[in-house]
Order: structure tokens, then C-alpha cells, then sequence
């Protein structure tokens, strides 16, 4: 399957700006107010974006433990829109679970200075981090104004980082491969869609009020 960068750029790019949080290192901060901490945070967030049938299911999974009827809906209203067969965009299954390299499309970003990835040590091995400028704000704000199918994007961003919450990328990755079909899917395979576990488990709730 071919890989096309330049939307896999714009889709971490939202990512990336949705989940952005302050940047509190005094020697960046005038020049990258804003930083995405995790590699692996940013693969399962993505994940989400790109298998809108895991993140109902996700959605389903909290409604079910907060009571929350606005994630149903949003559930609902993902199945309803068909976005399990028209937004799909297929990952491989490797060691641990869905992922792919980012380094083109954030390559991308990065000789536009939009991003700026770091790997630095920690206390317990090594992280990474996306320093932000405010100029991605402002780029993600005017691609919408000039492509306003790009909004899709954005708002699926804003969502995906709201069900993601502050939880870090380990604990997203074991939320996906609790589901069965993501779990034991051959390496080197892309993993299923889902639709028909979404669509059972939204029957169990009735038609909407």
C-alpha cells in the first residue's frame, strides 16, 4: 500500500496541536512554548484517528463506566456515518501492536518548522518529545480556513486526545490490545476493522432517544 507522507504530516500535525501542553523548559520556551511528550502516546493516538471503529468502541467502554450519554452518542454517531469503511487507514501489526515509523512525515513538518522531535534520557531510559512553535497553531488554523475538509481532522484530533485523557502511551496501547482482534493479529498484518463488535455493542443500548 502506498504511504502518502504529506497526510500522514497533516494528521500528526493536528495530533500534535490537540495534545500539545505548556513547555516549561526556560532555555526553549521563547522559541517552543508548546511540547507533545511520548512517541508511543502519539502511535496510539493516531491509531484512534485512523480506526474511528476502535475509538467508538473506546467511547462505548467509558459510557459504560461513567454513564456518560454524550460518548455514546458520539459512538453512535460514528458507526451511523460509516466512517469504520470510508476514514479506515490500515496499520501493521508488529511487536507491540499497531505501529509504523514517523520519521518521513515528521521530517515534513520539522524542515517547515512546525515540530521539533527531541529524544532525551530520563531517569528510567529514554523519551520522546515534540517541541512546538506557536506557528503550528496558526498553520493549523489557516489550512482549515483555506481546506475546510481538513476540519474532519482537527475535530477528530480534539476528540481522540479528550478519550486518550492523560493517560500514557503503555497504558493507551494496552486499552487497544484488550480487543481481541488487535491483539491477535499476525505480525506483519494489518489489523481488522471492528464494525460488528461496534454495532453489537451499540445494539445492547436500544435505538437512541
Amino acid at each position: 500500500m502506498a504511504r502518502d507522507y504529506k497526510r500522514d504530516a497533516i494528521r500528526l500535525l493536528f495530533l500534535l496541536n490537540a495534545g500539545k501542553a505548556e513547555n516549561y523548559n526556560k532555555d526553549m520556551i521563547s522559541t517552543y512554548p508548546y511540547v507533545f511528550g511520548g512517541e508511543k502516546r502519539l502511535q496510539a493516538m493516531d491509531f484512534w484517528v485512523r480506526y474511528p471503529d476502535y475509538l467508538a468502541l473506546e467511547l462505548i467502554s467509558q459510557h459504560e463506566k461513567s454513564g456518560d450519554p454524550a460518548k455514546l452518542k458520539i459512538a453512535r454517531t460514528i458507526y451511523d456515518n460509516g466512517e469504520p469503511s470510508l476514514r479506515t487507514i490500515p496499520m501493521l501489526r508488529k511487536h507491540f501492536g499497531a505501529y509504523e515509523p514517523l520519521d518521513t512525515a515528521l521530517a515534513l513538518l520539522e524542515c517547515r518548522g512546525l515540530v521539533r522531535p527531541e529524544r532525551r534520557r530520563t531517569a528510567v531510559g529514554h523519551s520522546h518529545f515534540f517541541f512546538l512553535p506557536k506557528k503550528t497553531e496558526e498553520f493549523c488554523d489557516m489550512i482549515t480556513k483555506e481546506f475546510p475538509l481538513l476540519d474532519w481532522y482537527r475535530d477528530r484530533s480534539q476528540l481522540v486526545v479528550d478519550v486518550a485523557g492523560p493517560r500514557r502511551g503503555n497504558e493507551l496501547k494496552s486499552v487497544q490490545h484488550s480487543t481481541r482482534q488487535y491483539h491477535d493479529t499476525a505480525l506483519m498484518n494489518y489489523i481488522p476493522t471492528i464494525t460488528d463488535l461496534v454495532k453489537s455493542k451499540l445494539d445492547q443500548f436500544g435505538s437512541p432517544a
